[in-house]
């Protein structure tokens, strides 16, 4: 071949390599815009020398799960405008559990009475005031003997956009839940600058974003704070059960409403990697701790300085919080007295035992 021929094949060759180069070098640059668009939330490191990590609760995965069991703080948080500083009104330890399939939530009640880093004793909650959610997982490790290592904070406003880009959730409520919500919405519809959008009846409804929160905050129906977590769970277990029906090509969509509402430690390489897990046959489970056979005393109160607090053992349900997270076991399944605790107040107390593992398979 003529070295002229030669030349200008090799030229050809050349232009066609570079213009390939250029349409995989858009498709990156598209891609990086793509996701950037997609996955716009607040992202806050935490420090790991400052979390109160221990070596027994590192050594926990290692041991039993071979790194297969992920804990992640969630807190529920009342944030209003030109405040610096809220207390976690919601507290919970979300599992994903890659061994075993399982999505695991363990509320933590707020007015557990426990030793806070350089506050002494106090409400769980005001761990969060104190020192945000740095020292609230620190708490929540020292405490518990935990390994959690990241967080995720939402406002309750924000809440309420999360359960509505997910199309609501079913929930049963009582009379009684009803007007308790009702006056929440208006509280709720004050500070939003929105019209009031009341629950018109009791029973089964389905529950739009402000509604769902208003339930989920209840408080003085039932038996006070124990229903009420009850309840803050089943709203996530409904988020959950809609979020595993959708089609997976619909999950970038979800995402692109669901982050923005959210502060949180993980980065977008470990929330994709997290969120695999709802591409498998998984099932969903919840429990509160402490569970009433936890607590200390006739009534499991302890008053200091005029204040009620919840007086738990510590050990105690350090010990059923690791047979539920890392063990993957009921930790009451023995034990035959029921968890009075949850109350008499709403149907939906009354259909389930709250002290008791409560499984949801959505595959």
């Amino acid at each position: 071949m003529p070295a002229k021929k030669r030349r200008r094949r090799l030229k050809v060759k050349n232009i066609v390599v570079a213009f390939l180069l250029m349409c995989v070098l858009a498709g990156v640059a598209c891609a990086v815009i793509y996701f950037v668009q997609i996955f716009q939330y607040r992202y806050r490191e935490l420090n790991p020398d400052n979390l109160g990590l221990s070596s027994s609760g590192e050594q926990l995965n290692d041991d039993k799960n071979d790194h297969s069991i992920t804990n992640i703080a969630l807190f529920g948080v009342d944030e209003r405008e030109g405040e610096t500083a809220f207390r976690s009104d919601a507290i919970m330890v979300l599992t994903v559990d890659k061994q075993n399939n399982k999505l695991k939530l363990s509320t933590v009640m707020r007015d557990s009475y426990v030793p806070i880093d350089d506050h002494g004793k106090d409400k769980i909650a005001h761990a969060y005031f104190y020192g945000g959610p740095e020292l609230a997982v620190k708490t929540l490790n020292q405490n518990f003997d935990l390994n959690i290592r990241e967080y995720a904070t939402v406002n309750f406003n924000q809440m309420a956009q999360i359960v509505d880009s997910v199309g609501g959730v079913d929930i049963e409520l009582s009379e009684a839940e009803r007007k308790d919500a009702n006056r929440s919405i208006w509280e709720q519809s004050e500070v939003a600058g929105l019209p009031p959008d009341y629950i018109g009846s009791a029973g089964l409804q389905t529950l739009n974003g402000t509604q769902a929160v208003a339930y989920a905050r209840i408080r003085y129906v039932g038996n006070a704070d124990f229903q009420r977590t009850s309840r803050q769970r089943e709203v996530l277990r409904q988020i959950f059960e809609k979020v595993k029906k959708m089609n997976p090509l619909d999950y970038p969509g979800f995402a692109k409403k669901l982050l923005p509402c959210i502060e949180t430690s993980l980065s977008i390489g470990e929330i994709m990697d997290l969120g695999g897990i709802m591409l498998r046959d998984v099932t969903f489970e919840e429990m509160r701790f402490p569970d009433s056979r936890d607590l200390i005393g006739k009534d499991g109160t302890i008053r200091v300085n005029g204040t009620d607090y919840l007086n738990l053992d510590i050990e105690l349900t350090k010990d059923h919080m690791h047979q539920f997270i890392f063990d993957d076991e009921d930790p009451f399944a023995e034990r035959n007295e029921p968890d009075t605790s949850s109350g008499s107040g709403s149907q939906q107390g009354q259909k389930s035992n709250v002290g008791n593992k409560k499984t949801q398979s959505a595959g």
